[in-house]
């Protein structure tokens, strides 16, 4: 009996036990770590330039640096149309818009000297395709992007307007008739001279690529004309620094931005050689007075904030609905320049803050 207890016991113990534990978990698989994901990668930042770039470049304006002073902004480029596909890592992108340059020049033809001196207008379309390439140096927080074009870039450029070309009174009085040259009247051959030189500037530009480079820690974006090396910052432009300045021509307008101001805006600025009305607008405000100065027409566009500045001047708007640019108009004769600069700070909050943690 005793026997018989002492193995319903054991039986029962045996039947209350735990089971036995599950096999041990298959390792993770190792994620890919070689030439095929560094291409995946690429083919990502394709995609992704494919379906936003053409959102920060639209509706942009930006400013032409003069050919022999580096440092001085003479003409712009306004954006006005955009796209961009993918084909795995090779991106085409069409881009077109307006744009105007300062051009003074002379040229001695047949004895006669030529001079214009005026703002030249254009509307200008480039195809281009290219590789795209990413690199990252986490130290210092850069992520750059290298566009290496695959061939020259097709490009359609077109005057707008007249280009004026005076002759000096030696050759107008011994020709009288100016049609006379090479069957053409001087302006004519201004306009194509104008197509020629424009498509060689645009290909020019575009033909050895350029890097689009963004500081994770101040949320800041800038392109080079050239491919820098990784972790390396393109050198700030207008907005950043009061280094680099604006040339405006009598009767000219200049234009830069759109600028994120929904905190707001602040820019201190600095004209020198005289004054200039200086403009705070939103950003249809600014492509109304683009579009006026091109087809030589009233502007009636209403800023946010105006002011004619001779010396330095701060101007600041409140919280905006609207994106904001800077409008500088003549407001005399001869050239002035102007240089103006937000706050870094407010500049990275208006865009939602730092997009990536870099410490104090």
């Amino acid at each position: 009996m005793k026997r018989l207890v002492l193995v319903a016991l054991v039986a029962c113990s045996a039947k209350n036990k735990a089971p036995p534990p599950d096999a041990s978990p298959p390792p993770a698989e190792a994620p890919l770590r070689d030439a095929t994901g560094d291409h995946d990668v690429r083919i990502l930042v394709a995609d992704l330039l494919a379906g936003r770039a053409c959102d920060q470049a639209v509706r942009h304006f930006g400013g032409m640096k003069d050919k022999v002073r580096k440092q001085l902004i003479t003409g712009e480029v306004w954006i006005r149309d955009c796209k961009i596909t993918n084909d795995g890592t090779t991106v085409t992108a069409e881009i077109s818009g307006n744009g105007w340059q300062w051009i003074e020049k002379s040229q001695k033809k047949a004895g006669g000297t030529f001079d214009v001196k005026q703002y030249v207008k254009f509307g200008v379309t480039a195809t281009l395709s290219g590789i795209v390439d990413v690199a990252y140096d986490p130290p210092k927080h850069v992520a750059s992007l290298w566009f290496t074009p695959s061939g020259e870039p097709a490009v359609e450029f077109k005057p707008i307007g007249t280009i004026e070309v005076e002759p000096d009174s030696t050759w107008a009085s011994a020709i009288g008739d100016l049609g006379s040259l090479a069957g053409n009247s001087p302006d004519d051959a201004a306009d194509t001279a104008a197509t020629d030189q424009g498509k060689q500037a645009v290909k020019k530009a575009t033909v050895k690529g350029f890097e689009l480079a963004v500081d994770l820690c101040h949320n800041v974006s800038r392109i080079s004309k050239k491919r820098l090396p990784k972790g390396q910052m393109p050198k700030p432009g207008t907005g950043e620094t009061d280094k680099v300045a604006i040339e405006v021509q009598n009767y000219g307008v200049m234009i830069e931005g759109p600028y994120d101001a929904h905190e707001g805006m602040t820019i201190e600025t600095d004209v020198a050689g005289g004054a200039a009305k200086v403009n705070l607008a939103c950003l249809a405000e600014g492509e109304a007075t683009a579009q006026a100065f091109l087809d030589e027409k009233t502007n009636t566009a209403k800023p946010l904030k105006s002011e004619v500045v001779s010396g330095h001047a701060t101007l600041k708007v409140p919280k905006e609905h609207c994106p904001v640019v800077v409008v500088i108009r003549s407001v005399q004769p001869n050239p002035v320049t102007v240089s103006f600069v937000r706050p870094a700070h407010e500049a990275t909050e208006s865009k939602g803050g730092p997009l990536a943690r870099c410490g104090s």
